[in-house]
């Protein structure tokens, strides 16, 4: 029996680096699509808008440090226009 699991998470593990290597966008397109929908099912629409913004945003404070950046000249720029 391990040896059937062993195979099987072989043959996963080849078809994700295929994936991976061959497909990127669509495979990091529905990961994020299966997510999104198991969360609309378990916190409903509003709930995953919410946590869908705050992700968004940390990725883009995060890639704005990455890139050695001033994340408080971002926030001024951003929040003096309203």
């Amino acid at each position: 029996m391990t040896e059937f699991w062993s195979k099987i998470g072989e043959k996963i593990s080849r078809f994700l680096v295929w994936a991976i290597d061959n497909h990127p966008g669509k495979l990091i397109g529905t990961v994020i699509g299966l997510v999104l929908g198991l969360l609309m099912v378990t916190l409903g629409f509003w709930r995953t808008l919410v946590l869908a913004l705050f992700i968004i945003l940390g990725f883009v404070l995060g890639k704005r440090q990455d890139d050695h950046k001033s994340v408080t000249a971002w926030f001024e720029r951003n929040l003096n226009k309203y």
